[in-house]
């Protein structure tokens, strides 16, 4: 359990580390937006972020803790801050999850080379940090829940939909806007 707490101190390290510079990113948007709705809907993502960044912040002292202590009866079902640490950690797997969808969903909108590389990189590596965070916590879960089955397994079910497009990438780098001109319906 120890080495899958030093990886898990890790991910989340780096995590809060990407939703930092992502939220640095999405504040000038925020505060610069040509509608309410594109405001709200970054300020939507942003606060989301920001919520988690807060739990971040509880959780990687709390694997520190866990990790630091030599004592390894603490691993045990029966002890509540273990059980704590197992729900602090299935929840952040969901966050890692919704992480990786709202850089997806800012692919879209932030083409440029600059962020749309920054934001590729992050979206990389927090897919594969999702990918071992759930695969450790089903394993966890597994020895202290012989009948344990992940809730939420039927959503990637028949395919992971947090794999990347193909065209994902091809998109965000070749989006232009339709060309603006006059049609034969404007100038009735």
């Amino acid at each position: 359990m120890r080495e899958e707490l030093a990886i898990f101190n890790r991910i989340f390290t780096a995590t809060k580390e990407s939703i930092e510079n992502f939220m640095a990113i999405l504040d000038p948007v925020i505060q610069n937006a040509k509608d309410d709705h594109e405001r709200l809907y970054y300020h939507h993502i942003y606060e989301e972020e920001e919520q988690r960044l807060s739990r971040l912040e509880e959780l990687i002292p709390l694997i520190t803790n866990f990790e630091n202590d030599k004592n390894d009866t603490i691993f045990s079902p029966t002890n509540n801050e273990f059980n704590r640490l197992l729900q602090e950690l299935n929840l952040e797997k969901f966050g890692l999850h919704n992480f990786v969808e709202h850089l997806d969903l800012a692919l879209f909108k932030f083409t440029d080379e600059v962020r749309s590389t920054q934001l590729q990189q992050m979206r990389e590596v927090s897919y594969q940090d999702y990918q071992q965070v759930k695969n450790f916590l089903n394993e966890i879960n597994g020895k202290f829940d012989r009948d344990y089955v992940d809730p939420h397994a039927h959503h990637d079910k028949d395919h992971d939909h947090l794999a990347p497009l193909i065209s994902q990438t091809a998109t965000a780098k070749n989006h232009k806007s339709p060309k603006k001109g006059f049609t034969v319906g404007s100038l009735l």
